[in-house]
């Protein structure tokens, strides 16, 4: 929670230690807030260097993150955190397993350091251990885990440092869940990738797909956001829809059923 204390909170409340926040990034067991200045503050777990403070001891209170470059967006992840600089490029921190810092390396980080090669990024996403960046030219690059194909370059091989989704028109917004990627394309279609056990792809099956699928059903979207295992778009016409897993009603569309394509969220326009 940020407050300096362990209590669980029932109710909002002023996180006094942080103002004129312009965005914020929730990891599993930490977060971080982007502010009006380009600088981040993170707060939570710190077992791998994901606060960016320089250490490995947690904090329940925002740390400064150490020597970021003026930023425009962050995404977290399980045991990393990511930050897209102002020109184009992207630092990453924290937990490397699985290459999810994208510097060529399996080696962690307690500061920022630079995405191998990403000068033109306009968006970052993160799932649990891969992270995915939207590329000014509507291209798609990721890097981290790929055991489920959640990299979207044909394969399942992890990478540690970016790779290009193959065969992807387009995209003009992009989200990652637990283990699996959408994007948004310039038409307003909707391709998935990565892990399906729940039909969080969106294409009709259960299957993985190690490289985008298309999502069938969903009206032209506006923009998406992934779940751990679910996905839900906004469409053009205010309607929302999601699919994949259901177990707690999470879809919305009244029932607990899993979907493998789109439903629509009940009693819901934007």
């Amino acid at each position: 929670m940020g407050d300096g204390t362990n209590r669980n909170r029932l109710a909002p409340f002023a996180l006094a230690a942080v103002a004129d926040v312009v965005a914020i990034a929730t990891g599993s067991y930490h977060t971080c807030a982007l502010l009006d200045d380009g600088s981040a503050r993170c707060w939570g777990q710190n077992e791998s260097g994901q606060l960016g403070s320089g250490s490995m001891g947690g904090s329940s209170a925002p740390v400064t993150v150490f020597s970021l470059p003026s930023s425009v967006a962050l995404a977290a992840g399980g045991r990393h955190s990511c930050a897209l600089v102002r020109d184009g490029t992207v630092q990453c921190w924290g937990g490397n397993d699985l290459g999810e810092l994208g510097d060529g390396t399996t080696t962690g980080h307690v500061f920022p350091e630079p995405v191998s090669g990403l000068t033109d990024a306009v968006a970052i996403t993160s799932g649990f251990d891969h992270v995915c960046a939207l590329r000014a030219g509507g291209q798609v690059s990721c890097w981290g885990s790929n055991a489920y194909g959640q990299l979207g370059d044909g394969t399942t091989i992890d990478r540690p440092q970016p790779v290009s989704v193959a065969g992807l028109p387009a995209a003009a917004v992009i989200a990652a869940g637990y283990n699996h990627t959408c994007v948004v394309l310039v038409d307003g279609g909707v391709r998935c990738w990565g892990w399906n056990a729940a039909g969080q792809l969106g294409d009709g099956t259960t299957t993985d797909r190690a490289s985008p699928t298309t999502v069938t059903g969903v009206p032209p979207a506006a923009t998406l956001a992934g779940g751990g295992f679910h996905t839900c778009a906004a469409a053009t016409d205010g309607s929302v829809s999601c699919w994949g897993s259901n177990d707690s009603g999470q879809l919305g569309d009244g029932t607990t059923i899993n979907r493998s394509a789109p439903a629509r969220v009940a009693g819901v326009e934007l």
